[in-house]
């Protein structure tokens, strides 16, 4: 079905004004992407590439596990942009702000998705901790705003929380949820689906430039999905990732050019009926503010 609706929205991109056919087109489209996904932003690091990135570190965990933040050591802002199968109607924008202190992080987030007839907003915040040098914890907030056409918005508000547990310097295991409460867009008398999911990676690094990636991801409305992501370094800034997840069968690419303050990264995936999908991030860390120092 979702196949058969990218195609006659492709068709009708031709014409001038796509009117209310586009609108339903489109809002059939995010209702079963969002099934197919646990956060609104697929981050170039993790999600775009198929996986939910439980163990994951830095900027992007923001999208990802909360306690992957806490290691932050400076100050970052990072923005990004994603989009599904080529067509701009599904598209996700976002702009990131990272501050450590001496006693945990604070992330702010603000996110848009979709376009002028039917998009979603999300304003979040997440507080991350390094509790001992094998342990860091997570939580976060998102208030997501959601409107179709000049009706009424939907409003929610819901919770994300996890940890990561590095028990020697080779093995790093991450978990973490997304809105426990599985709490749903509600209007009227009415519920719609919003993700409510759980994650699990375990991740070994054979070489300090080398992590091998196992995660499962349990949405609470369908089947677990499983996948593997290998990333290492190329060169001395340049990082190359990979990972295959399914079902259905995905595949996915990426690379990162991190140079001293300046972060670029991006990843795209292959999906066998729908076609490709792409994300792309900058990151600047703010050195001279560095918790170091």
């Amino acid at each position: 079905m979702t196949y058969l609706l990218l195609n006659t929205l492709k068709d009708c991109q031709s014409l001038r004004r796509r009117g209310l056919l586009l609108v339903v087109i489109i809002g059939l489209l995010c209702g079963q992407i969002l099934a197919a996904q646990t956060t609104l932003f697929q981050s170039p690091t993790t999600a775009m590439l198929g996986t939910p990135g439980a163990s994951e570190k830095g900027e992007w965990a923001f999208f990802s596990n909360p306690a992957g933040l806490a290691f932050l050591r400076e100050p970052v802002a990072t923005i990004g942009y994603q989009n599904d199968f080529n067509l701009k109607e599904l598209s996700s924008a976002t702009a990131l702000l990272s501050y450590p202190t001496k006693a945990l992080n604070i992330s702010g987030g603000y996110l848009r998705s979709g376009f002028e007839h039917f998009n979603t907003q999300q304003l979040s915040l997440k507080f991350s901790r390094i509790m001992a040098p094998w342990l860091s914890l997570g939580v976060g907030f998102s208030h997501s705003m959601s409107a179709l056409g000049a009706s009424e918005q939907d409003k929610i508000t819901t919770m994300d929380a996890g940890f990561r547990l590095m028990p020697n310097s080779s093995l790093v295991f991450g978990f973490y949820t997304i809105n426990p409460a599985q709490t749903k867009w509600r209007k009227h008398e009415y519920e719609s689906y919003y993700p409510s999911a759980v994650a699990a990676s375990l991740c070994y690094l054979p070489h300090e430039d080398l992590n091998i990636e196992f995660s499962i991801l349990k949405d609470i409305d369908n089947d677990p999905l499983a996948s593997l992501k290998l990333e290492g370094k190329a060169a001395n800034a340049i990082i190359l990732r990979g990972a295959v997840s399914g079902k259905p069968l995905r595949l996915g690419f990426g690379a990162g050019l991190h140079l001293d303050s300046l972060h670029f990264d991006m990843a795209m995936n292959h999906h066998r009926a729908l076609g490709f999908s792409s994300a792309f991030g900058i990151s600047y860390y703010f050195t001279n503010l560095s918790r170091n120092k």
